[in-house]
């Protein structure tokens, strides 16, 4: 059986230009996204800021303090014993922050006394940069990762800063960095570090290659709700001086080893525009203009200096700026209603422009006339001095179930969602029109589905029904362009992520103090990047494009879908899906089109092109659930063929196409 249906493509009829934020993609500090994943660092807690383990068992007794005491998680104790050797986390000497890690042998002996991490996964042959700041009283300290070793004849009596590189012989899936002592006396520990030699600025270089592949156009950072409570300016000093702390968005320890600096490095690495976000949850708009001036200004204004002074004398030039980020929430730190939002919202544009009056300010919007009106009142005060307004949607939301439907059950509703993402663009687009003269253009810039991913790691198994729901979501974009300016795929890496990047951490709580996140290790996984579907559609919609938006008439069967988590069901939603864009230059039409049948081949009638055929390029996999997965990474790939043209085409089902137009 194949589904029919009829496109009609009209060059000469433009929508709008197809501006490059539409292709864009989030970075926020959470789970195993920046840390663990895109950042190289291998150790958790490098900095010794958390909490130790107290006692064993469930509460307090007086046999029941834990051999461990002292240590702070992830670190564990080497040969402990409560007479030979006391571990403290030090709160009166420390390097960093307010805490470090003290080793004091008591009684000497043969026996090595100290702390590890383990977890971490050792390639053999691969060589690992290694720094401790360390303080003591003159004893030896043996440093040791995996089966190599290295000797620091005498700790010296201030902190100082030392370097290693080592290389492992062996390969070790859940190899240790182990720092010990034999002789009495203490030793603090401020900071540790192991990097693979490889890195770039501090990057794991497989990860930038795999995001170079796609190139989203820009990055939106820290967040997110990680941002409300982001103080930017402790994150550019000296890494190894940044304080640690418990990040309240998400209950978890921030290393504060990626800030600003970085940021920047990481978005000319794969070359992408770099956006920022403002915190204005806890954060002041004097906070907002001075991170402004520390991006832009140049280095004969205070912040512009101690930028040059951190080793960039150029200003970075971060021109798009979201002012704040979902202050309509009760779970965001900073709160507000829409009126009190306005007002911040006008202080902190007009501090920020008065440091760069050609910044592109973005303010917090909602979908349809959500949350007590946000939108109209928001927009009554403060439209005039926004540039676009901000909405997140994410469909179908079973991630607070108990148990998460099966991929069979969801694959339908998946496919579907991108239907309701369109009527609620439409009613956002009218709603906007209303309050604003002439309409402040949309912001989508979070976007997913939201299916199975739970606190911390967040991990979604995304498949091809996934990639058409992506596929049907930028559609809607496109025949949107001249309303939408942005949007952004929620989150670029292991949270909800658009890679899998392993090893993956194994988390729990802390047993003493259940109020935050930590990684135990590592699961002996080698470490690897693997595409989601969804990548590989918005890797063919950012590679194949034109700057211009054109109508495309789509004549398709219709079918019903079922409810599903926060889905309602639909009674006409088009089999065949479609938006094109075009480049006057080139001639090139890019038709980009989503067959949502499961089962069948469409066969589509084409009419308004004069072409001599086509390049198509297909995301497939063998069936709608179907994913990529360490173990099968190209389980759903992308294929290349030619058509020769003709008056039908042939789309697989359960397929996203990419065809690329030579007009004549």
């Amino acid at each position: 059986m194949s589904i029919q249906a009829k496109l009609t493509l009209r060059p000469d009829q433009v929508i709008g230009d197809v501006h490059d934020h539409l292709y864009g993609a989030n970075l926020e500090h959470l789970g195993q996204s920046v840390y663990g994943a895109l950042w190289a660092e291998m150790l958790r807690d490098r900095k010794f800021a958390g909490a130790d383990i107290m006692y064993q068992g469930l509460s307090e007794g007086l046999q029941h303090q834990n051999p461990a005491f002292g240590v702070v998680v992830p670190w564990e104790p080497i040969n402990p014993d409560y007479h030979d050797v006391l571990f403290v986390h030090d709160n009166t000497t420390f390097y960093t922050g307010k805490q470090s890690q003290r080793i004091t042998v008591r009684n000497a002996g043969e026996v090595a006394r100290g702390v590890k991490q383990a977890g971490l996964y050792l390639q053999g042959g691969q060589s690992y940069n290694v720094r401790l700041v360390i303080q003591g009283e003159g004893q030896a300290v043996l440093v040791q990762l995996g089966d190599t070793s290295w000797t620091i004849p005498a700790a010296p009596e201030t902190w100082t800063t030392f370097t290693q590189t080592l290389t492992p012989s062996t390969t070790e899936p859940t190899g240790a960095l182990s720092i010990s002592v034999k002789g009495e006396g203490s030793l603090w520990l401020g900071c540790a570090s192991v990097m693979p030699e490889d890195n770039l600025k501090g990057f794991r270089a497989d990860v930038i290659a795999a995001m170079k592949e796609w190139q989203p156009t820009f990055l939106r950072w820290p967040g997110g709700n990680f941002v409300s409570a982001y103080p930017w300016e402790a994150g550019i000093c000296d890494r190894d001086k940044r304080p640690s702390y418990l990040d309240p968005a998400w209950n978890q320890w921030e290393p504060n080893d990626v800030g600003t600096d970085e940021f920047i490095d990481l978005c000319r690495l794969i070359e992408t525009e770099p956006i920022l976000t403002i915190n204005m949850g806890d954060g002041s708009a004097e906070e907002a203009a001075a991170w402004v001036e520390y991006c832009n200004g140049d280095a004969s204004t205070p912040y512009g200096k101690k930028r040059a002074e951190n080793g960039y004398p150029e200003p970075f030039g971060v021109k798009t700026w979201f002012v704040g980020n979902e202050q309509f929430g009760n779970w965001q730190v900073g709160h507000v209603d829409a009126e009190t939002y306005a007002r911040k919202y006008l202080a902190f544009a007009r501090a920020m422009r008065a440091v760069d009056p050609d910044l592109q300010l973005i303010g917090v919007g909602v979908p349809n006339d959500l949350y007590g009106h946000w939108n109209e009142l928001v927009l009554k005060t403060a439209a005039e001095e926004m540039d676009e307004l901000s909405v997140h949607y994410y469909s179908i939301r079973t991630e607070k179930w108990d148990e998460v439907p099966p991929p069979e059950q969801l694959y339908g509703p998946k496919i579907a969602s991108a239907h309701e993402v369109k009527l609620m663009l439409d009613e956002t687009l009218g709603l906007i029109a209303q309050h604003s003269d002439p309409p402040v253009p949309l912001a989508f810039d979070e976007w997913n589905t939201y299916v199975g991913a739970k606190a911390p790691s967040f991990i979604e198994d995304y498949n091809v029904a996934d990639a058409l729901y992506t596929g049907a979501l930028m559609n809607a974009c496109i025949a949107r362009c001249d309303h939408i300016k942005m949007a952004a795929i929620f989150n670029l890496i292991n949270v909800m992520g658009s890679y899998l990047v392993t090893p993956l951490y194994t988390w729990q709580q802390h047993p003493s103090r259940g109020n935050y996140w930590f990684s135990t290790f590592e699961n002996p996984d080698p470490p690897a990047v693997i595409k989601a579907p969804t990548t590989l559609v918005l890797e063919l919609l950012t590679h194949h494009r034109g700057p211009k938006g054109i109508i495309c008439e789509v004549n398709s069967p219709t079918y019903s879908s079922a409810a599903q988590g926060n889905l309602p069901a639909f009674e006409d939603v088009p089999v065949i899906d479609a938006a094109a864009t075009y480049d006057p230059e080139t001639k090139s039409v890019y038709l980009s089109v989503v067959n949502r049948d499961v089962d069948n081949v469409a066969t589509l009638e084409l009419e308004g092109l004069n072409h001599a055929g086509a390049t198509i390029y297909t995301v497939k996999g063998d069936n709608p659930t179907a994913l990529n997965t360490p173990e099968n990474p190209q389980a759903v790939a992308i294929e290349t063929s030619s058509w020769a043209g003709g008056d039908t085409l042939e789309l697989l089902p359960h397929s996203f196409n990419m065809i690329v137009f030579e007009t004549q």
